[in-house]
């Protein structure tokens, strides 16, 4: 919340800084949007319980002379469907950054510094499954459980609650260079501290007479706590991240542009109790067509990625869905920049 609270008040006094000086500043302002639906087949197939995933992004970069500021705001919205209770899960975050940046001053490098908080929505689940049985108000509920205790009313009728979010901290060099191979790197470092908690007065029956009745030969109590271990850590994680981003545009026509943009990744988590193997790296490749109509570029993009969004989207990572996080994902997107 700190960091939010900041991100509004530089908002604040930037724009009123902007307002007085709106002539002495350069820069652009870009939207993009990105769509992912499981039926695509010309997309990398994903795991059978993802539907459909998009975001949407603005961004507003202002400069002048050697110092510059960019806001970004993006939604990332993701849907999945399950054999199993909870069957459907909605996955919705949303993230505010601000940057600061000192451009050298032919325009060949800069260095910014990045504050980002991402929040999601909080996630209602009625019923859940526990192995074979499922406790919650749903028709197919075995169980069904309430707690008087005070801690308990924001849930209602409801089984669960979960709430997520994260705020990091990114450095970022960028050069560009004259190279047959790239026009431009980017070498940055972030680093994130994750936060869940989960709430469900089903961890109440792990121990004493409800927790040691017997259920299709395994101890009802075992059956839960097993299954509770695999919901986000409720102790808050760090994650480091280094990267190395390309560049490359290859002009087809006076209007017409290819790009290629790959990006690499390191991941390593601080305090993460995982429960299955995690890989320690992504590899994002982007390519497309830029149009460009005097102040205007229009770009349309295909995103392929190696290790599903790992490092790059970290409200979708935590022990409820770390065993997705070897598969591929792709997605679609365009996007429109206004230089000004």
């Amino acid at each position: 919340m700190i960091v939010k609270s900041i991100l509004y008040k530089v908002y604040f006094l930037f724009i009123l800084f902007f307002t007085l000086n709106i002539f002495a500043f350069n820069g652009h302002f870009i939207t993009d949007k990105r769509v992912t639906d499981a039926s695509w087949d010309f997309l990398p197939s994903t795991n059978t319980s993802f539907k459909y995933s998009d975001s949407l992004n603005s961004e507003i970069f202002l400069y002048h002379n050697n110092v510059g500021i960019k806001f970004n705001q993006s939604f990332f919205n993701l849907d999945l469907e399950r054999s199993v209770q909870p069957k459907k899960l909605n996955l919705t975050a949303e993230t505010n950054s601000v940057g600061f940046f000192y451009i050298q001053d032919d325009h060949s490098s800069s260095y910014s510094l990045t504050f980002s908080e991402q929040s999601a929505d909080r996630q209602i689940i009625d019923c859940y499954s526990f192995s074979s049985i499922v406790i919650g108000i749903c028709p197919e509920a075995r169980i069904r459980i309430s707690n008087n205790k005070p801690k308990y009313d924001i849930l209602d009728d409801s089984l669960m609650l979960i709430d997520g979010k994260n705020q990091s901290l990114k450095f970022e060099f960028t050069k560009a260079v004259d190279s047959f191979l790239m026009d431009e790197y980017v070498l940055f470092i972030e680093v994130t501290e994750n936060k869940f908690n989960w709430i469900s007065p089903v961890e109440e029956i792990t121990t004493g007479f409800i927790g040691n009745l017997t259920f299709n030969g395994s101890r009802l109590g075992d059956i839960i706590d097993n299954t509770l271990q695999t919901l986000p850590q409720r102790e808050k994680w760090f994650t480091t991240s280094l990267g190395l981003a390309l560049n490359k545009s290859i002009l087809l026509s006076d209007n017409l542009t290819l790009f290629f943009n790959p990006t690499l990744v390191l991941v390593e988590h601080h305090d993460y109790q995982n429960l299955n193997k995690v890989p320690n790296y992504n590899l994002n490749i982007r390519t497309g067509f830029n149009y460009n109509i005097s102040n205007f570029d229009i770009n349309f993009y295909g995103s392929f990625y190696i290790n599903n969004l790992y490092g790059f989207e970290h409200i979708t990572f935590n022990q409820r869905s770390e065993h997705h996080f070897d598969k591929n994902f792709g997605l679609i997107g365009t996007s429109l920049k206004y230089s000004f």
